[in-house]
């Protein structure tokens, strides 16, 4: 799923009154946007109710939505509290789920070079440009979606399967980035890796990949 498409879901479920047929996947993108953006921030509470309201459906597709999320670690839920937005990663923990994300992402890497075509090569130009865009404008909302998209492009060409466990490491690791905030480190680390991608040399996208996911 491309970052435009996650957009259009996101707006769409935002902007609706009333949409009985909102599914659980488009909940999912859509707080996992407000996630990765720190509109929902470290321990706070999620309430069903509310969110069926924020997206015009009943609690059905909201209850899925949050276990699923629960089920990626990103939401945790507590007996007798209900669920909540789950607590930052420690130092240690960050080093473990780095080294997870970095193998799965290393694997799919490989394989979407493999086989890929001129419209994957547009794709990541495309989200490049987007991230780099937002790097320009400083914008750490921006910068989180499009780093997240971007690497998510690769992983779900190569496996959607490996994408929902890649995606519950990356949205956990994201979640409390610093170094998001050092724009141009970033718009410069990634155009490394695309342009790698696009040469067609496995050996150095890979190596500038585990310069970024760290």
């Amino acid at each position: 799923m491309t970052r435009g498409q996650i957009r259009t879901i996101v707006f769409r479920i935002t902007t609706q009154t009333h949409n009985p047929t909102v599914t659980r996947n488009a909940i999912c993108e859509a707080l996992r946007s407000d996630l990765i953006s720190g509109k929902l921030g470290f321990d706070q509470p999620i309430r069903e109710q509310g969110l069926a309201e924020r997206f015009g459906t009943s609690r059905g597709p909201v209850r899925d939505a949050l276990l699923r999320l629960t089920q990626e670690g990103a939401l945790v839920h507590e007996p007798n509290k209900g669920v909540r937005v789950t607590s930052p990663l420690t130092d240690e923990e960050r080093s473990v789920v780095a080294s997870m994300r970095l193998s799965l992402e290393k694997h799919c890497l490989t394989k979407f070079m493999g086989k890929m075509g001129p419209d994957d090569e547009k794709e990541i130009s495309l989200l490049l440009e987007r991230l780099i865009s937002a790097c320009d404008r400083a914008s750490l909302p921006g910068v989180a979606e499009c780093d997240l998209a971007l690497h998510r492009y690769w992983v779900a060409q190569a496996s959607s399967h490996l994408e929902t466990m890649w995606l519950g490491l990356s949205v956990r690791m994201i979640m409390k980035y610093s170094r998001l905030t050092k724009y141009e480190q970033i718009a410069n680390e990634h155009q490394r890796i695309v342009e790698a991608i696009l040469a067609n040399d496995l050996v150095k996208a890979l190596y500038y990949l585990g310069k970024n996911v760290i």
